[in-house]
């Protein structure tokens, strides 16, 4: 079981507006509220709302990630203002090799560029940090906001079908 004091050796990530911590143990509440919140739940869970289980065993695996792989998930907080307005990482596909960048903003702070700064972040870390070649995004098709998330990253369009647009960024 999550204790609340549960964390992983991921660092602290500052930029210009926010601060990317990891996940920890305390967050279990804010992230399963946000990930239930209808707007954000829609292109991530498929409109599923998730149990606290779930967002539990969604951290954890985000620990399990670090410990085993280097990568995990980090909240996503305004550098002047604490408290969880989303949440940005990556993950293994399907358990393989290959890794993929997720994150997920409150509604009310959609279009103000922070989805791309945390994810811009990220990515710097993960190519400093790891030895990672590529890293893929996907999305549905109707999520237009997260594509052009994914094309102000520099990421290249991999594939595009009825249900999953994918794009790619290899290693600079």
């Amino acid at each position: 079981m999550l204790g609340k004091k549960s964390t992983c050796m991921l660092p602290n990530i500052r930029t210009e507006h926010l601060l990317l911590r990891p996940f920890s143990g305390e967050d279990v509440d804010s992230l399963h509220a946000l990930w239930t919140s209808p707007a954000v739940r829609r292109f991530l869970w498929d409109d599923l709302v998730i149990t606290r289980e779930r967002a539990i065993e969604e951290i954890e695996r985000s620990f399990a990630n670090a410990a085993h792989r280097g990568i995990g998930y980090w909240v996503i907080e305004q550098d002047t203002t604490p408290g969880t307005i989303g949440f940005v990482g990556f993950r293994p596909i399907d358990e393989g090799p290959e890794i993929e960048l997720m994150y997920g903003l409150e509604q009310r702070y959609w279009g103000k560029g922070l989805a791309t700064e945390a994810s811009q972040a990220l990515l710097d870390w993960l190519w400093h940090s790891t030895t990672y070649p590529r890293v893929f995004a996907r999305t549905d098709p109707p999520n237009e906001r997260s594509v052009g998330v994914m094309r102000r990253l520099g990421m290249r369009l991999e594939s595009a079908t009825a249900t999953i647009i994918t794009y790619v960024q290899k290693r600079p």
